[in-house]
């Protein structure tokens, strides 16, 4: 059941928080409103609720206080719930209530009923269906053309990008657009992304690469020569020395160079001096053979290095060059190079340093040079990258053909493998709105052979043209309105006597639309179904009903709505109000008694329960609010004693008062009544007020009746606009102090009887 609803944004005149918690419904309810207090807005929203599309985010509460988040477009938690409003009317009964012409009705009966709801609900859903189908055909064709656009874009892409390498293979024949569509269809896994495609397009488009001279070895013999380097270079001749030439290489180089010179000869070619043989014995002691082997030595160990050198120098001079290698290979080709010539420099280095100690050794076989650090030469230059570049170019060289393939293939696959995921998706779309469109086209075929069956069976019985005739009896009397069969058995007429029943005023269409509701109702029941888990929601069912009809409507009411699990009465009616409160008086007598007990369950969700809907101001805006029916309305017999005390009150309370959205219609109202029984010999209540303001010596109370006549309304449908009663609240003071000056008696009385101090308009 629903013990109050809260909205989670505000709606029309509803906002969160409208109801409080402290005033839930009953199992049986009535809710009193004036016109535009928003009886009918919370209507059409449980209405919405009932046909599962909620105008709005809700909260509903049940009679546990268990809280259910609703969202816009939802249902009720409780499914068996029905809800009478003027919305529903006009969307069940535009048949029923067709004008002022009217004579058939819409077809009754639970079979009709059915048959009636059945083909309304078919034409509808062939109509959705039929639209249904056309919109996925619309986008089937559009995913189709998307197919068919991509596959053709692929296509145009593939011959473009790889004709000009093969002008035979790649065609638009070759692969037409079926062949792609297979191949975007087929391709699985990875393919080569943006930057292989373009590095293959960007080789596809070189030259064929020649081959180039394999990498050699790069010298490296020196190293096992340079053992001896140490033991050279710190070997000295066993001789006797000359003191004058010891430590003197260019002296000793130019002495020695002079024997050879003067061989044979007794005197100085330079001075002329005698060579005695004391003097060459001497100088031969001084150049024995020991000087002349360490200088032998350290020679060949010179030619060596020297030699070692310049092979480095031209072992790295005769590399191939960068640009003559394969394109993507060139990077790191000149990587190595650059490696390899940093290593030879190192070598080189190191060599300049022992040639440099060993001519020292050879000026001097006597001079024993530091060792340079030449460990260095150990390691040979890496020649590693350089020769799989090599290799590698040299085996693409030969094998041009097949690595120009792998190219147009990387190309090929990275065209269709980058397309071949959304073609399928595409396809795939395609596919299942064809499925769509035909399951629709089936459905609406099927629903268009039941539609025949259905039409076949809208045919009426007069049992329940004589149900309603009764029905309508009861409210109205036997010979007022009846309802029977039409002539072809299809539908049924209302009867006005013996002629047809047109021009059906406002009270005779609600009460027909009423009488429909209930007996839909009672059809709706299924076999075995538990009327006691069904909510019963009416709004306003007493509209322009006489005196007579509206004590048979709420009898009616009672007992129809029998037996549900919950009933809402939303009304305007004072009258309709004070029926429900005696008719509930002795069980909510039983509830409130209980409630002051402090029984749990009945303070959360009552038997019984009467409140108010009322517009207030909240933040300077119209707002409707839920609250507990006032005092006044439960104790007084009329509405006359309820609108007299609520507009005294709000006089009272000046602009905070929070119904002064009701006070110029409640003044204009209370003197309606007072007029009517002042003035009664004149004919409508515009004459009776200027009769009373005429009455006053000077008319003082002329702006009474302007106010009446020209701010202030009666009573109207809920669309009506509501003054800004702000403006108009010294007015609202005027008509009362206008009442009293009439009739001084009789406005201290009502003071009296509404518990109202006499002093209020002093």
């Amino acid at each position: 059941m629903l013990r109050r609803l809260d909205l989670k944004d505000s709606w029309r005149a509803l906002y969160r928080g409208f109801w409080p918690d402290d005033l839930p419904l009953g199992g049986r309810t009535v809710v009193y409103g004036h016109n535009g207090s928003g009886k009918s807005t919370l209507s059409e929203l449980l209405l919405s609720l009932a046909e599962g599309g909620c105008a709005t985010g809700v909260v509903w509460e049940d009679e546990q206080k268990n809280r259910n988040n609703i969202k816009v477009g939802g249902a009720s938690p409780l499914t068996s719930m029905a809800v009478f409003t003027r919305k529903w009317v006009e969307a069940n009964l535009s048949a029923f209530l067709d004008g002022a012409g009217a004579t058939a009705i819409v077809t009754l009966g639970k079979e009709a009923i059915d048959a009636k709801e059945e083909e309304h609900r078919l034409v509808e859903e062939i109509g959705e269906l039929r639209d249904e189908a056309a919109e996925a055909a619309k986008q089937q064709k559009a995913a189709d053309d998307k197919v068919e656009k991509l596959a053709r874009g692929l296509q145009d892409r593939i011959v473009s990008e790889l004709k000009e390498f093969d002008y035979s293979h790649f065609t638009k024949n070759r692969y037409s657009v079926p062949k792609v569509q297979d191949d975007l269809r087929k391709y699985k896994g990875d393919f080569p992304d943006s930057n292989a495609h373009a590095e293959a397009l960007k080789r596809l488009g070189e030259a064929a690469p020649s081959p180039v001279p394999e990498i050699v070895a790069p010298p490296s013999g020196i190293a096992s020569l340079l053992v001896s380097l140490p033991e050279t270079l710190a070997e000295t001749p066993t001789r006797f020395a000359i003191k004058a030439l010891e430590g003197n290489p260019a002296a000793q180089t130019w002495v020695e160079q002079g024997l050879i010179l003067h061989e044979g000869l007794n005197h100085c070619l330079f001075c002329a001096g005698e060579i005695s043989g004391n003097r060459r014995d001497q100088l031969a002691r001084h150049f024995d053979e020991s000087w002349l082997q360490i200088r032998s030595k350290a020679k060949k160990l010179l030619e060596a290095v020297v030699g070692e050198k310049k092979e480095l120098v031209a072992w790295h001079a005769a590399l191939p060059a960068a640009a003559s290698l394969a394109s993507e290979l060139q990077s790191v080709y000149e990587g190595a190079v650059e490696r390899a010539k940093t290593d030879v420099d190192d070598r080189v280095v190191v060599l300049v340093a022992v040639e440099e100690a060993l001519n020292d050794k050879i000026a001097d076989p006597s001079a024993t040079p530091s060792v340079p650090e030449w460990a260095s030469l150990n390691t040979t230059p890496s020649a590693t990258l350089l020769a799989q570049a090599v290799t590698e170019h040299n085996d693409r060289a030969r094998r041009h053909a097949e690595v120009t393939a792998e190219r147009k293939q990387t190309v090929l696959d990275h065209l269709v493998g980058s397309q071949s995921e959304a073609f399928r998706a595409l396809e795939k779309q395609a596919k299942e709105l064809a499925a769509k469109s035909q399951t629709a086209k089936d459905a609406a075929n099927l629903a268009e052979r039941r539609l025949d069956e259905v039409r076949q069976a809208q045919f009426t019985t007069k049992d329940m043209a004589d149900t309603l005739t009764r029905d309508l009896a009861r409210v109205y009397g036997k010979d007022h309105l009846s309802v029977a069969v039409t002539s072809d058995g299809k539908s049924y007429a209302c009867r006005r006597g013996n002629g047809p029943g047109t021009d059906l005023s406002d009270g005779e269409r609600t009460t027909l639309s009423l009488l429909y509701f209930l007996r839909k109702l009672e059809d709706e029941q299924t076999p075995g179904g538990d009327r006691s888990q069904r909510i019963v929601v009416i709004d306003d069912p007493s509209s322009s009903l006489d005196r007579e009809a509206l004590f048979a409507t709420h009898q009616w009411l009672i007992d129809t709505l029998k037996g549900f699990g919950q009933y809402i009465i939303l009304t305007h009616d004072f009258s309709l109000l004070r029926l429900f409160i005696k008719s509930h008086k002795n069980v909510w007598g039983k509830s409130m008694s209980q409630i002051k007990k402090n029984d749990a369950d009945e303070i959360r969700f009552p038997k019984v329960s009467f409140l108010e809907m009322y517009a207030a101001s909240v933040d300077g805006e119209r707002r409707s609010r839920v609250g507990r029916l006032p005092r006044v309305l439960l104790h007084n017999t009329s509405e006359y004693a309820y609108l007299f005390s609520m507009v005294m009150a709000g006089i009272a309370d000046s602009e905070d008062h929070e119904r002064l959205f009701l006070l110029p219609n409640a003044a204009r109202r209370v003197l309606e009544v007072f007029a009517s029984y002042k003035a009664p010999h004149r004919t409508d209540f515009l004459q009776q007020l200027e009769a009373l303001v005429e009455s006053q010596e000077g008319e003082p109370y002329r702006d009474v009746y302007d106010f009446c006549n020209r701010f202030s309304h009666g009573e109207g449908n809920e669309s009506i606009d509501v003054l800004d009663a702000r403006a108009v609240h010294g007015q609202i003071r005027r008509c009362m102090e206008f009442l009293r000056a009439v009739d001084s008696e009789h406005f201290e009385r009502m003071c009296t009887g509404a518990g109202i101090d006499v002093a209020a308009l002093a």
